[in-house]
């Protein structure tokens, strides 16, 4: 708490005062009630302070340098007149200062509250500086339903899905102004969301749900050409070891390129995801076939902390899309890396569903419910690993790499072809040498 001195503030007096050695110094004008002078270890500012509706409010006049000590004893009085009638001169300045806050500030703000997935804040980015830059300076106050209208019009011209996705961010950005900037009489400086037209006129567009995935029948072509190959350069080896691994797991294409090996266990033949979409820890067993693979590549990466390595900004496979293409142009199967998760459900909801519940799928899956029973139903790891060498086995089987003797509910076993049944078009994961 600052200590109090009372003395005739004058241009001489305040140059000759000394700073303080710890804390603050409030000088009082002997002349003016409620003027005063701050002075702390390293700054000397002018300040008025009077109480408002039973509050003290004190507000800062100007650093000491930039006003002399008469210009700052007037620009008090006229502050503390303003406080006299009731007004609080700090939320009034608040007040101005968030009714001109831009469309950039409330993003800025809005980013620096949250901690969003490295793809959303890709989307922001791109809709901000894509398709809301002419509106970046603009006050987020003066945004209007007929603007949003107008601009979702020109988007919707060239893409529906892009024109969808930037109004969502949006709606966003504007729905936190809402509750985060006031004026000075409290009120919400943003006081409707200008997006929410685009709703009332029935305006977003219905972008049907992809349904892409490869069928059983596509599963040889495919696994044929994501087999090892060691002439291949290493970066295209870690895409196709990536697509593998989606396809066994139906991990989501970043949970599984930024996997960590300090998040695998080779012993215990499992793994876990500490950050997904839905914020929960998702753990998972690894059939043989798999674990084989991830053994393999904890040789071939070395000392890096990451399955996926890559020379980026971010450390692990991320730079994608050429590779995943060639695969499809060999394999003659057109997919994307999403589209591996889509199928790892396909398979075990319609070829192995009739094994396991509907619980479990969604386990398997990390997907969130609304359902309260699924609250209660709890996996271990030890019954989902049934179900995770099963979908294993039905892929290996389809791509003709291996095939099962009987199908069990506890446990599937697969034979082991030998190096001379074995042909150079089915994938052998090498064994890292001991």
């Amino acid at each position: 708490m600052a200590s109090t001195i009372t003395l005739k503030l004058t241009k001489r007096i305040v140059d000759q005062l000394p700073f303080a050695v710890r804390g603050q110094i409030l000088y009082r004008d002997a002349e003016q009630p409620g003027f005063g002078l701050l002075i702390g270890r390293t700054t000397k500012t002018y300040i008025a302070e009077k109480r408002v509706r039973g509050r003290t409010v004190r507000t800062t006049l100007s650093r000491v340098g930039i006003m002399t000590a008469e210009q700052a004893r007037q620009r008090a009085v006229l502050m503390l007149g303003r406080m006299t009638e009731g007004i609080d001169v700090n939320a009034e300045r608040r007040g101005r200062v968030t009714q001109a806050i831009t469309l950039q500030g409330v993003y800025d703000d809005y980013l620096a509250s949250r901690q969003l997935r490295a793809n959303t804040l890709r989307d922001y980015r791109q809709a901000l500086e894509n398709h809301f830059d002419a509106w970046r300076s603009k006050p987020i106050a003066g945004l209007t339903r007929d603007m949003v209208e107008r601009r979702f019009d020109e988007l919707s011209a060239n893409s529906a899905a892009v024109a969808n996705r930037s109004f969502r961010a949006l709606r966003a950005w504007c729905n936190f102004a809402m509750e985060k900037y006031e004026d000075a009489s409290g009120n919400p400086v943003v006081p409707f969301n200008p997006c929410a037209r685009l709703k009332a006129l029935k305006k977003w567009h219905r972008i049907p749900r992809r349904n892409r995935h490869i069928e059983p029948s596509q599963l040889a072509s495919f696994w044929r050409v994501v087999a090892l190959d060691h002439n291949d350069p290493s970066h295209f080896r870690s895409v196709k070891d990536l697509c593998a691994l989606l396809l066994l797991t139906g991990l989501r294409e970043q949970e599984g390129a930024s996997l960590r090996w300090e998040n695998i266990d080779l012993r215990t033949r499992q793994f876990t995801v500490p950050h997904t979409k839905t914020h929960r820890v998702h753990t998972l067993p690894t059939g043989e076939w798999l674990t084989e693979l991830l053994a393999r590549r904890r040789v071939e990466v070395g000392i890096s902390a990451f399955v996926f390595p890559a020379s980026n900004r971010d450390g692990h496979l991320k730079h994608h899309r050429k590779c995943v293409l060639e695969i499809c142009q060999v394999s003659q199967v057109e997919f994307r890396l999403h589209d591996l998760r889509r199928t790892f459900a396909s398979i075990v909801d319609h070829h192995l569903a009739r094994r396991f519940s509907a619980y479990t799928i969604k386990r398997l899956l990390n997907h969130s419910t609304d359902d309260v029973t699924a609250g209660y139903v709890q996996h271990t790891i030890d019954d989902l690993r049934g179900a995770m060498q099963l979908v294993e086995s039905f892929v290996l089987e389809c791509a003709g790499v291996a095939r099962t003797t009987r199908f069990s509910r506890t446990r599937t076993m697969v034979r082991r072809h030998t190096p001379s049944q074995a042909d150079a078009s089915r994938p052998a994961p090498a064994r890292p040498a001991s």
